[in-house]
């Protein structure tokens, strides 16, 4: 029995042992949120302006609640992962990047195509920071918008990444990840990335940013987003405005779906993009004929809707065919799965080809609930 014991005994000592390389939680710096600029000091060899935003830890215990809730370091570097190393020499712990949120990418720097490819191989080599985080586009410089000293006084990384996760509401914008635009450019050379643009005490999320060939090449609006999500389906909800006799209708997609149909008609490439959306009435004024139980009426509201989207949609279409030529839509994808033979004939030649392409939006829309008031 003794000699039992004194193996059990053994055996603790071995598995019970603590890591020889182990660092506890008070001695990291836990990074929320980066923000990378192109240094435009022209005293300044270096190329790239960095921004850290950490939590002040000190500012969660009771009764500190008057101390600043974040930390920001900003340095300049050759490279953007020489700034990490840099603030070595500044702070009193090391930086962790595991839990980090978001990355700003400054508008400047996104015009330098290969400033960013050399940012992007770098990102996706470091094992320290995860290929989930968000990417954001600032309009300006990454640094005001993690400066920024919203009124909840929040974290900016983790503040931010609340707000790209808020996809129930509307579809202003579109979230995504290094990931998700990794795979865009490799794909279709063509991406999108959510817009922020920086206020006073505060900082919007609108619209995107249009990358083609890792180079910044043009902006979305807040609507014209929501259009592009809904063609390729990927619209969570939103809300259409139409008029009936002089009354604005507020119609609100619950659901929307997408399907492209691609064809050839003597040689020329014709997409079809069908869209069917269901909603509901959010607004309109009830008086007379104006009335959520006449047929007439919501038959009128579905045509109207159906109309603008239709005509902003080929609208938006023919701006990306014309003045950016960018298939956001992923028109070359759908083709690259579904028509292989074709997508062989055209692969080489696409970024002449795309802007020919005869593109037509058909919309189905249909109104499912009138509200509670009777």
């Amino acid at each position: 029995m003794k000699k039992y014991l004194i193996i059990i005994i053994a055996l603790m000592a071995v598995f019970l042992t603590g890591c020889w390389d182990v660092m506890e939680i008070n001695e990291r710096i836990f990074v929320t949120a980066v923000g990378v600029d192109l240094n435009e000091d022209p005293n300044i060899e270096n190329d790239y302006l960095i921004t850290y935003v950490y939590p002040n830890i000190a500012s969660i215990k009771k009764g500190e609640s008057q101390k600043e809730a974040k930390f920001m370091k900003s340095t300049v570097a050759k490279t953007p992962f020489d700034g990490s190393r840099q603030l070595t020499t500044r702070l009193d712990k090391p930086l962790f990047f595991r839990h980090m949120k978001v990355i700003v990418i400054g508008e400047e720097l996104l015009k330098e195509p290969d400033k960013i490819k050399e940012f992007f191989d770098g990102l996706g080599r470091d094992p320290r920071i995860n290929r989930k985080v968000e990417i954001v586009v600032a309009q300006g410089k990454a640094k005001d918008v993690l400066s920024t000293k919203t009124e909840q006084e929040l974290v900016v990384g983790g503040y931010l990444n609340s707000m790209l996760r808020n996809k129930k509401v509307a579809s202003r914008f579109t979230a995504q990840t290094f990931s998700d635009i990794m795979k865009d450019l490799q794909v279709s050379n063509v991406s999108m990335a959510p817009r922020t643009v920086p206020k006073k005490d505060e900082f919007k999320l609108s619209g995107a940013a249009i990358i083609k060939d890792y180079k910044l090449i043009g902006w979305l609006g807040e609507y014209e987003n929501s259009l592009v999500a809904l063609a390729k389906g990927n619209l969570t909800s939103d809300i259409i405005d139409t008029y009936y006799k002089d009354t604005v209708v507020s119609y609100v997609i619950s659901n929307g779906m997408c399907k492209k149909d691609v064809y050839l008609d003597n040689e020329n490439i014709n997409v079809d993009i069908n869209i069917f959306t269901e909603g509901y009435l959010q607004e309109y004024k009830y008086e007379g004929d104006t009335n959520a139980f006449n047929q007439e009426f919501l038959k009128t509201v579905e045509k109207r809707v159906k109309n603008k989207i239709e005509k902003d949609l080929e609208k938006i279409i023919g701006e990306l065919q014309n003045k950016y030529n960018a298939d956001i839509l992923c028109i070359g994808e759908h083709i690259s799965k579904f028509e292989p033979d074709l997508w062989k004939k055209v692969e080489g030649d696409w970024d002449e080809i795309f802007p020919t392409l005869n593109i037509n939006v058909h919309a189905d829309v249909k109104i499912r609930r009138t509200g509670l008031t009777k």
